[in-house]
């Protein structure tokens, strides 16, 4: 007897709202508190229509009665009306002052859009309520939920915003001159200047992913893959002096790229064996550079005691558009050990070979890579921190600038990355990357250095 009674009062409520407070009186009256209390309790029993009607009443007396609102949202979407439900959780989030009202709406929708199948609409409205998160507890629930809706979502968004500083934008030469490689009309040193100088500039890149995951089997998963990318350069006042007909559009860039990769675990097995094949296309200067198709196979298995190693084989065709001789074929051979210590910090060890083959005596060469890098488990002050160093070691045996001993580089740089974790605009965190390069060639024309500040945005979770 209890639910037809308050749906009743509820009713007559509704009733009285509509007559005008007039009608009520005084003794009758209760307060907002008092009827929201009464409606969550229905909530609690299972009376979703009687809830809703005594939201309603509230409503009618308060149109901005956002616990009145919340009541009403929970009733409809227990009624089945999850579109409703939905509406009327938006409108707290955006008529509410209060950063717990907004959040728990923001959380509301979201759960409702995923439970719906709209998993990406979810994933949005969970950064909204990462953003209306009151504290560093419920941040933490957002994370824990995002990652869970986005295990479901076959669609994997990425999008990256960064400005980048740098010494050298153009990978120019530090050297003054460069040895005469046998033109006979110059003197044994030739001078460089202009634009095969280091010019430094500012680099801004703009650019997006989506992967889609079709539906996985008990031993495969197979994805879709697409991404494009968008570099504009910005030369400085000194650059301009170095190089006056230098323009910073002569050093912008672009690429796309689609593919399909597919891993695979046998169910008695512990490696899993990933493939993937893709095509490109890239611009430079405004002008078509390249299309490219690149196979790829790799191999992971966990070794124990927190390591796990790694064997991966690529190989490129690259069809240049600038000018044919310079189409390449590269093939590439890498092996990696990962150890994760006893803070949960990560080590990785990579070892690679490269292999150029190309009828351009300029670009045909063979190169070895090492790479050590480190990842912090814990933040340090706010901030996730990672590293690496790199080193590589490149042999250009037909190099027209030494046609008996060809051209050695041996390249270094150095990566820091810094993400603040503490500051957070709906799920997003600013990140600091810092590169330090260094190119030494026994061509001088070759040997640069680079010291590059890149800014970002990177998602938290």
């Amino acid at each position: 007897m209890l639910r037809p009674l308050r749906f009743r009062l509820a009713a007559g409520l509704i009733a009285a709202a509509l007559l005008g407070p007039t009608q009520i009186r005084a003794e009758d009256a209760m307060t907002a508190q008092e009827l929201r209390r009464i409606g969550y309790a229905m909530m609690a029993e299972g009376d979703a229509r009687g809830a809703e009607a005594l939201a309603e009443a509230l409503l009618a007396r308060d149109a901005g009665d956002t616990a009145a609102l919340m009541l009403r949202a929970q009733a409809r979407l227990k009624l089945g009306r999850a579109g409703s439900a939905r509406a009327d959780a938006r409108e707290v989030y955006r008529i509410s002052d209060k950063q717990q009202a907004r959040f728990g709406a923001a959380m509301f929708v979201a759960s409702s859009l995923v439970e719906d199948g709209y998993v990406t609409r979810g994933q949005l409205w969970l950064r909204l309520a990462a953003q209306a998160a009151p504290d560093d507890a419920s941040r933490a629930a957002v994370a824990k939920d995002y990652d869970f809706v986005r295990s479901r979502n076959p669609w994997l968004w990425n999008f990256n915003l960064r400005a980048n500083p740098s010494s050298n934008v153009n990978d120019g030469s530090t050297e003054a001159s460069y040895t005469n490689p046998g033109i006979p009309w110059l003197g044994p040193e030739i001078e460089i200047t202009g634009a095969q100088k280091a010019l430094s500039g500012v680099e801004a890149t703009a650019g997006f992913g989506v992967t889609y995951r079709l539906p996985p089997t008990a031993t495969t998963m197979t994805a879709l893959h697409f991404r494009a990318e968008q570099t504009k350069v910005q030369l400085s006042s000194e650059a301009k002096r170095i190089a006056p007909g230098a323009l910073g559009r002569d050093y912008d860039s672009a690429s796309v790229e689609a593919g399909i990769s597919r891993r695979w675990r046998p169910e008695t097995g512990q490696t899993t064996y990933g493939f993937g094949a893709y095509a490109s296309h890239d611009w430079a200067g405004g002008y078509d550079l390249s299309n490219a198709l690149r196979l790829e196979a790799q191999a992971d298995r966990p070794l124990g005691n927190g390591v796990a190693g790694m064997v991966a084989l690529s190989a490129e065709r690259q069809w240049r558009l600038d000018s044919a001789v310079r189409s390449a074929d590269v093939v590439s051979l890498t092996f990696g050990v990962q150890r994760q210590l006893a803070n949960q910090d990560r080590l990785q060890l990579t070892l690679g070979g490269r292999v150029t083959a190309t009828d351009s005596p300029g670009l045909r060469n063979n190169a070895v890579t090492a790479r050590l890098a480190w990842d912090k488990a814990r933040p340090l002050a706010g901030f996730s921190v990672g590293g690496a160093l790199t080193f590589e070691a490149r042999d250009y045996p037909d190099s027209p600038f030494d046609l008996r001993d060809g051209r050695q580089d041996r390249r270094m740089s150095l990566d820091i990355s810094i993400q603040h974790e503490d500051v957070q605009f709906y799920g997003f965190s600013p990140t600091l990357d810092i590169r330090a390069a260094r190119n030494h060639s026994d061509v001088g024309l070759y040997s640069s250095r680079g010291l590059g500040v890149t800014l970002g945005i990177q998602s938290s979770f």
